[in-house]
């Protein structure tokens, strides 16, 4: 009985470790030559959030990491109705928590990205980890996020 209650009590213990050590949804963050800089665990997704360079008023866009590596633009938060700003989604459009809200529900295989000139930048997980673009490219530089389905190291 002791040996029968020993396997279980390993097999419980390796099935929990795989939880936390097994795949699990990731950001890759690379220059444009294409050369890795940070790999980020956003189990439950990200935001990549600005001040939008007309009206100068945040946006987030929340993202999530599906299977195949496909990154999903599912949902969009502005402050201010104006030129460049959604009105439509798939799902409609909506205010809430005082913001206008879209989701567009959009796949990309990978997202280009031009750092802004206007502070705030960013990629943004929900447990507040907050990652300046400019921490891995000059105002004006490109970076390319790609979907990653296991988590290496994070360096931001």
């Amino acid at each position: 009985m002791k040996i029968i209650t020993a396997i279980l009590l390993f097999l419980a213990c390796t099935a929990s470790l795989a939880v936390w050590t097994g795949p699990r949804p990731a950001l890759r963050v690379y220059d444009e030559s294409g050369r890795l800089l940070a790999t980020i665990a956003c189990p439950e997704g990200f935001f990549i959030s600005y001040i939008h360079s007309i009206h100068l008023s945040p946006v987030d866009e929340e993202f999530i990491v599906e299977d195949g590596g496909i990154l999903r633009l599912v949902r969009m938060q502005f402050n201010q109705l104006s030129t460049g700003m959604p009105y439509d989604g798939d799902d409609g459009f909506s205010v809430e928590n005082g913001r206008f809200t879209v989701y567009p529900n959009r796949s990309f295989k990978e997202i280009a990205i031009r750092v802004s000139p206007v502070p705030g930048h960013a990629i943004r997980l929900e447990d507040k980890a907050y990652y300046k673009l400019t921490g891995w490219a000059k105002v004006g530089g490109l970076l390319i996020l790609r979907a990653a389905e296991k988590n290496l190291l994070s360096s931001g």
